[in-house]
Parts: structure tokens; sequence; C-alpha cells
């Protein structure tokens, strides 16, 4: 996203973050309806940056927008997910065999700076911090391939993909201490591929970074559908 620097901004920047953690703390569902008014009164700021917010997220695809009724949460289907993870684990795997190639020093550096920090965010069982530093481990990636096209349709298909895993990934759902149930860094499946996609940089291994990009997607997808099947829309009634 764009940051351009003054109060509105800032403004925007904050009610965007507050939206998505509604979201992520499943204040509303999907198929609900997200309306200025009440987000400017439960978040106590004004509707301006609300709205500001409401639109980005939209055009990015975390919400949609629908004509004359507003901004809604998506309705989550078991063949939108795998569809839209299908997709994904294409992209990236796309992404990740052109990122080995053209990858420079300073972006393997940076990448493996931001795996180290995964490994400390997961440790501290902080949902919403972890989503963010694994969104930037992603899109290091996406920018290192250096293809436009790539990068500006993964944001949207990240996001939107984003809404399964705050609703069915057991981190982020689950409100009980973390720290019952989670594995050490250094055996987390995802930290785990990162690391290999990070040696595959190193590497040049093209086709590597290829494969384990996009079993890593869609390893993430069969976790997901297996909680969709367990649980189907039992989540919203809780």
């Amino acid at each position: 996203m764009k940051k351009i620097v003054g109060i509105l901004c800032t403004a925007e920047d904050r009610a965007t973050k507050a939206i998505v953690q509604l979201i992520i703390d499943h204040k509303y569902l999907p198929g609900e309806k997200l309306l200025e008014v009440d987000l400017a009164q439960e978040l106590g700021m004004s509707r301006t940056p609300i709205r500001s917010a409401l639109k980005k997220l939209a055009a990015e695809g975390f919400l949609e927008m629908q004509a004359n009724k507003g901004c809604m949460v998506p309705f989550l289907t078991l063949d939108d997910m795998e569809r839209l993870f299908s997709f994904r684990a294409n992209l990236e795997g796309f992404a990740a065999y052109e990122a080995a190639k053209n990858m420079t020093n300073n972006q393997i550096g940076q990448l493996e700076k931001l795996i180290e920090m995964e490994k400390g965010i997961y440790s501290q069982a902080d949902a919403l911090a972890y989503n963010k530093i694994n969104a930037e481990i992603h899109n290091s990636i996406m920018i290192a391939s250096q293809n436009d096209y790539l990068i500006r349709t993964s944001q949207s298909i990240f996001l939107r993909s984003e809404l399964y895993i705050f609703y069915y990934d057991r981190f982020c759902r689950e409100k009980k201490p973390k720290t019952e149930y989670l594995d050490a860094p250094q055996s987390h499946h995802s930290i785990i591929d990162h690391e290999k996609l990070l040696r595959a940089m190193v590497e040049k291994e093209s086709e590597i970074a290829r494969i384990i990009a996009t079993r890593h997607v869609l390893a993430t997808a069969d976790q997901l559908k297996k909680a969709f099947f367990v649980m189907g829309s039992k989540i919203f009634d809780s």
C-alpha cells in the first residue's frame, strides 16, 4: 500500500488496521455489513478515515463493496477457497521461480532477517503480528520476482486468502493461550518452508523454489479445508 505523509493518511492507516483487527476477532462475520456510522462509533473515529479504509480494503479484495449496500465481509465457501488457493499456489510458485533468478544479496539478507523475526513473533503467539510478518515474507519474494503484474495481482489474492486463515486457522481462531499447543519455531511447517525457500534463493535454484512455494500454499489450503469440513459454519456461531 502507498503511504502518503499526512494526518488523514495516518488516520486511514489506523482505521484500516482497526477494521482488520475487528474481523480477526470475529466481531464481524462473513456476510455481515460494515457500516461507517457503526464503525466510527465503535472505533472512536470520524467517518472520513473509516470510509477511506473500507474503500481500500474493498479495492484490495479483503472486503466486498455492493452497489447501494455498502461494504461487507465476503461469504466464505469451500469452492471459493479451493479456487482461490489453487490460483495463489500457482502465482506464488511462479513468483518464487522468478525471484530465485533475480533476488539480490541485499534482498536475500532482508528475507533472512524477516524469517528470524518470524520465529520470535511466532514464539510470542501473537496472531496479528505473525500474519503481518508472514505477509512481509511473501511480499518480499513477490517484489524480488521483478514482475509488476505478479506483484499487483498477488496483493488482492493474498488479502482475500487471509480471510480464510483468520476464520479457520487454529492459530488465529482460538482464544485460549496458544503456547499450549504451539510447536517450537524451528519445527513449525511454515517457518521450515520459508527457510527452505531462503536456501533456494541463495543457491539460485529456481525450480526448487517454485516447488517449495507451490506446496507451501497448497499445504495451508489442505489444513484450512480440514477445518472447514470439521467446523463448517459452526465457527460463526461461537
